[in-house]
């Protein structure tokens, strides 16, 4: 029986098991991946398919078991609610029976599942990335585990930027030149920042539903009105970053510089107008996982001409 008596627990589906995933969110894992790639390649000339889908599986895995495992320790904490949770498909505990543990089993699933990929890496290149590694799964466990998880802290937005849009780069890069590169995270930096304003995005939306269970996140401790104006001015810093690396690294492509703003224009705007409160949730959300794709798409178009060009 469930945790309310009611009915028995529904099988945990694969459809339902996809959902914990959250694909929508899969962006995330994928941009680092690839921008990790494209400058090895840019860079280096190295270029290894089996290693790079290896890298890339690890990195989707991963994100699964974020994704899992917050949503099964906001719903056992009672931090997501039937009455707080308006998406189905981003409150699957919620809107479905299903067994508790069955699903932190899957987290953690995800997560094994991401280490036998990676392990072919470490095999091939050695030990950075396994230390890579284990400091990102140490990173998900904590964010949702434990008396004060990262997710209850306002350091959850600074986290989740420098491990997925920083350490996820650094080892992808690692693995196919065989080169720890610190310059990455240098190169990274509109993704962490990107990646970080996913999570700004989430608990902006969420402070109402967040400090009454005792979170104390960056939105929580400033207030919607100071977390909104720097949320707005860290959006605008992000194209702003992307043109500066263009003009001191990029100087072959930054002639579409204009072009590059005009295709994340509309997205950017859209996203400074949200008020960025619980009713707009279901647009602030999409809108900043859009403006992630436009800008660092447009971001990896400028370092493969820039090295085409060469």
């Amino acid at each position: 029986m469930n945790r309310q008596g009611a009915a028995p627990y529904e099988p945990l589906t694969p459809r339902l098991a996809l959902g914990l995933a959250a694909p929508h969110t899969w962006p995330a894992s994928v941009l680092p991946v690839l921008l990790g790639g494209v400058l090895a390649w840019v860079r280096d000339g190295e270029w290894n398919f089996v290693l790079f889908y290896c890298s890339l599986a690890a990195a989707v895995l991963m994100q699964s078991a974020v994704n899992t495992l917050n949503d099964y320790c906001d719903f056992v904490k009672e931090t997501d609610r039937l009455d707080n949770s308006a998406d189905p498909e981003d409150a699957v505990l919620i809107y479905h029976r299903l067994n508790p543990r069955q699903v932190c089993g899957l987290g953690f699933a995800f997560l094994a599942a991401a280490a036998l990929p990676g392990l072919w890496v470490v095999y091939q290149r050695g030990v950075a990335p396994l230390v890579i590694g284990l400091l990102g799964g140490a990173v998900i466990v904590a964010y949702s585990f434990g008396k004060l998880p990262i997710s209850y802290l306002p350091l959850g937005e600074l986290v989740s930027g420098m491990v997925m849009g920083g350490l996820i780069p650094l080892a992808v890069y690692d693995a196919l030149t065989g080169c720890l590169c610190p310059q990455v995270l240098w190169s990274a930096s509109p993704l962490i920042l990107g990646i970080a304003l996913i999570m700004f995005s989430n608990n902006l939306c969420d402070i109402e539903r967040d400090l009454p269970a005792g979170r104390r996140t960056l939105p929580c401790l400033l207030g919607r009105p100071r977390a909104l104006a720097l949320y707005r001015g860290l959006l605008v810093l992000m194209p702003v970053l992307v043109s500066l690396l263009a003009l001191l690294h990029c100087p072959r492509s930054r002639a579409l510089l204009p072009l590059f703003w005009m295709a994340g224009a509309p997205a950017l705007i859209r996203q400074i107008r949200l008020p960025m409160t619980p009713e707009v949730r279901e647009r602030a959300m999409p809108g900043i996982l859009a403006l992630n794709r436009r800008l660092i798409l447009g971001y990896l178009a400028l370092i493969l001409l820039h090295g085409s060009a060469g």
